[in-house]
């Protein structure tokens, strides 16, 4: 009899467990998020990629024309003091400006072109701060007598001998108001400005050319 309640009691506590599996219960609320974990660490960094191929040159571009960094001039030079000569009755009154980049290249390849400025005249026959290339032949009248003055550069190797001559001999001194300079072009440099149809006698256009300063 015991053996048979028994039997009754465990068949009831297990339909009552099978009641309670076959039905879902409600969900029940969600809790809060937890917090953010702390960054790993950084991860061995990769093998390096595969360089890409070099592209291909350029062309090259067209040669430029030659510059002038390689003119040479000198400052004004006034003279004060005159060498004077004789040769063959002519009196030469002479002055000798050192230029050591005169060499004996630029003697052969090169130019140097000398300029002077005569303020020594009076403005009638030489403007003030007129400047013209050597040689300058000037043909003025003293009372009722003309001279004619010469005034030319004689160029060597290292320097530029300025010469004065006048027809008739008529000075032995000469004024200190006249001044003079140089400008020495090298062979290549020459050679680019001819083709620039610079006119070495017209001044204005010659320190344009070579940035030059008075």
């Amino acid at each position: 009899m015991k053996k048979i309640n028994y039997l009754l009691l465990l068949t009831a506590v297990g339909m009552l467990f099978l009641a309670s599996c076959g039905k879902d219960g409600a969900v029940g609320p969600q809790g809060p998020i937890g917090a953010t974990g702390p960054i790993g660490p950084t991860g061995a960094t990769g093998p390096a990629g595969t360089n890409g191929t070099n592209g291909a040159n350029g062309a090259t571009g067209a040669t430029g024309p030659a510059g002038t960094a390689n003119v040479m001039y000198s400052a004004w030079t006034t003279p004060s003091a005159w060498t004077e000569t004789t040769v063959f009755g002519t009196i030469h009154l002479t002055y000798d400006i050192p230029a050591a980049a005169i060499t004996q290249a630029i003697l052969d390849q090169g130019t140097v072109v000398v300029y002077g400025k005569l303020n020594g005249y009076i403005s009638s026959v030489w403007p003030t701060n007129q400047v013209s290339t050597l040689p300058i032949i000037l043909t003025y009248q003293l009372g009722s007598t003309t001279y004619t003055d010469t005034w030319s550069a004689l160029t060597t190797l290292g320097n530029v001998t300025i010469d004065f001559v006048d027809n008739l001999n008529y000075y032995s001194t000469i004024s200190t108001a006249h001044s003079f300079r140089y400008i020495i072009i090298p062979g290549a440099v020459l050679t680019a400005v001819t083709r620039q149809h610079i006119n070495f006698k017209d001044y204005n256009q010659v320190k344009q050319a070579f940035n030059l300063t008075d």
